[in-house]
């Protein structure tokens, strides 16, 4: 539905979207949105995830009438769940951060014209609930003056540090003192045991591997672990490999000999690493604790290429406090559009208050 009456916007929800185009990277570029927002991500989350989980492509697009400039972005999918129609954000359990992707001129405007949150409702397909999830707390006003809804916690956080060069001094002042002992300690005896290596990959065939073995390597260690499912895997492919080469992905290897000890994927964006996925053979190797040498290697080589944030992303993990991160809370948006929808809501608000911990997509 095209929306137009008394704003200076054309807002419109499209079945189809070019997320690789030039105009999107221009406006994700001044967007100030998370890498789950990055063109690459999107175009493989709507190819590969969204398909095989039954989720219709909504995207909702906002431009100036006048010029045709692209002016928001809010990428969105919606499923039928018993009969029930759940309009939603890109997460399906892959995507750690919600964030409406639209530059600062945008949010301006928005303040100063509340026809525009009508607009945008009036906009939307017909859904019983409008479900926005996980938020970060910084982000709850953009999706505020989007829909006038209030947020919910979830009653997890995500955890972050923040890096300053060099790193071993800041090691030294934020990392738990009993955690880097215990680092050095075993990061140590691997080497005198065995022919260590960690690195970066960046040949595409080893990157696919790699992300093959992650999966094997959690295999029954994860409830609900969505890399399990074939076509997930593709979908953490596809990313990694493309966003290697465009600067958005990165895979990385701990070998001992030529056996895979830990391997870590993530993303990189706006001076902030972004932490995925680890599988580690903990049957073997498991008394060296890779993944906390694996991490402590890649906050060492994030902070010297100048990256200023490395974000475990959410979960509340105890031993992510001892890297020196800070909690941000994690919170959701329930929009009733229907009486079904009403309901629901008041449901979800209730369950989700009490929500500690992320279960993953339900």
């Amino acid at each position: 539905m095209l929306t137009t009456v008394g704003t200076p916007h054309d807002f419109e929800t499209v079945t189809s979207f070019d997320f690789l185009s030039e105009e999107y990277a221009a406006l994700f570029a001044r967007s100030g949105a998370h890498a789950f927002q990055h063109p690459i991500w999107l175009d493989a989350f709507y190819r590969h995830l969204a398909p095989h989980r039954g989720a219709e492509p909504h995207i909702l697009v906002a431009r100036d009438r006048a010029t045709r400039r692209l002016e928001l972005v809010m990428p969105l999918i919606l499923r039928r769940k018993r009969g029930f129609r759940l309009l939603e954000a890109t997460d399906l359990g892959v995507s750690d951060y919600s964030a409406p992707v639209a530059a600062s001129e945008f949010w301006s405007a928005l303040d100063e014209d509340r026809a525009m949150q009508r607009a945008v409702l009036d906009a939307l397909p017909k859904c019983d609930l409008l479900r926005i999830r996980p938020v970060r707390e910084g982000d709850c006003p953009k999706y505020e003056g989007l829909f006038a809804g209030r947020p919910v916690s979830l009653g997890f956080s995500s955890h972050a540090a923040r890096l300053e060069a060099p790193y071993d001094d800041w090691r030294r002042d934020h990392i738990n003192a009993s955690m880097r002992k215990m680092i050095d300690r075993k990061t140590r005896k691997l080497k005198r045991e065995h022919d260590v290596t960690v690195e970066e990959l960046g040949d595409p065939d080893e990157i696919r591997s790699a992300i093959s073995a992650i999966a094997a390597l959690r295999a029954g260690r994860f409830e609900g672990d969505v890399i399990q499912d074939g076509f997930a895997q593709e979908f953490y492919r596809d990313v990694a490999v493309k966003g290697t080469q465009s600067g958005l992905a990165t895979t990385w290897r701990l070998r001992a000999g030529d056996t895979d000890v830990g391997i870590v994927f993530g993303l990189t964006h706006g001076g902030r690493f972004y932490y995925l996925l680890i599988g580690c053979d903990y049957d073997q190797f498991g008394t060296y604790s890779p993944g906390l040498q694996l991490y402590d290697a890649i906050m060492r080589d994030w902070t010297d290429r100048g990256g200023s944030v490395f974000d475990f992303t959410i979960g509340d993990e105890a031993f992510k406090m001892k890297f020196g991160t800070a909690p941000t809370s994690i919170h959701a948006f329930f929009v009733p559009r229907s009486p079904a929808g009403w309901l629901v809501e008041k449901l979800l608000r209730w369950k989700q208050a009490r929500q500690t911990a992320p279960e993953g997509d339900t």
